[in-house]
């Protein structure tokens, strides 16, 4: 059954996550006929935050039902809420610095994170995951600043310093769901989705009016209706993959999805690669391989874990007595 649950989860995040990734890029490096580009972020992520919030609310009202009283999760949703915002902005914003592989790559540090969330949590980290997440954050590190002279794949500071923020929003994240999903009675899955992205939107929604990206982004979408098609797929892609991801959360834990969702991204580095036909060099290619083995190494150790035996547990337990 865990196992069928893991493909399920595996194949919804995949498939969701691709397209999102894929579009992304799009969305920012479109240009109108007279040369502008899409800038509001902020925009972009309250549509984001939006539709996910309604496509759980469905699902509650049709499948699911809710919990008798959401006031005792409010404090750490709000947590949430803030931090999952803060990393969505950074790393969209972000993308008017850096390339999208950079982005993506940068993003699949997201382990090291996610680890940090399981010590608040108080579970056990292994040699080979710590291993695992250093060579990662180094392989991103690499990856980023070894693209000077021969690859149009560059970083400029400010993107990165992004990037950063936004690895320090997500590590909040996993350490709150962490804690949460360890109460009596915790949230399902969908209430977490429609509380973290309706915080999120009413978060974003007076920020972006103060700094004139409402006003300014709702115009470009009038101006330029021909986005809006990727626009919707884009935040329907967020939605429906953030349903395998919380599934996941409640299931398996933070730490899981962040190895599924890494895995996810290097594979969309490679096609946006290919895709968007960036030019990447020798150097590059060796980052690239490091993170993919430290990755394997981290999910192989996973894989091939000898688990006790029933009667090596139940001698465990007689010797406690």
């Amino acid at each position: 059954m865990a196992a069928w649950k893991l493909a399920v989860c595996v194949a919804g995040i995949w498939s969701c996550f691709f397209v999102y990734g894929i579009l992304q890029e799009s969305i920012f490096v479109y240009r109108t006929p007279s040369g502008e580009k899409f800038k509001e972020t902020m925009v972009l992520l309250i549509v984001e935050h939006t539709v996910s919030a309604l496509v759980a609310l469905a699902i509650m009202t049709f499948f699911t039902g809710s919990s008798s009283s959401w006031r005792p999760y409010l404090k750490s949703q709000g947590i949430v809420a803030c931090a999952q915002c803060g990393a969505k902005f950074a790393s969209n914003e972000a993308l008017k610095s850096v390339s999208y592989p950079i982005q993506a790559l940068a993003k699949s540090s997201k382990t090291l994170p996610a680890m940090l969330g399981c010590l608040w949590s108080g579970k056990r980290i292994t040699t080979v995951q710590w291993v695992a997440a250093i060579g990662i954050t180094l392989g991103t590190a690499g990856f980023s600043m070894s693209g000077k002279k021969n690859s149009d794949i560059e970083a400029k500071p400010l993107g990165v310093l992004l990037l950063v923020l936004s690895l320090l929003c997500d590590g909040t994240v996993s350490a709150a769901q962490q804690s949460m999903r360890n109460q009596v009675n915790a949230l399902s899955p969908y209430e977490q989705m429609f509380m973290t992205n309706l915080g999120a939107a009413l978060i974003l929604l007076p920020v972006s009016l103060v700094f004139g990206q409402l006003q300014t982004g709702l115009q470009f979408l009038v101006d330029n209706i021909t986005i809006l098609d990727e626009i919707a797929i884009f935040a329907l892609c967020s939605a429906f993959g953030q349903v395998f991801i919380f599934l996941t959360i409640a299931w398996f834990g933070p730490d899981t999805n962040a190895k599924i969702t890494t895995v996810r991204k290097m594979a969309t580095v490679l096609i946006s690669i290919v895709w968007f036909g960036h030019s990447i060099d020798t150097a590059q290619w060796a980052f690239v391989g490091l993170v993919f083995a430290s990755v394997f190494a981290e999910i192989s150790e996973k894989l091939f874990q000898v688990k006790p035996t029933n009667g090596k547990a139940n001698g465990n337990k007689e010797k406690s007595k």
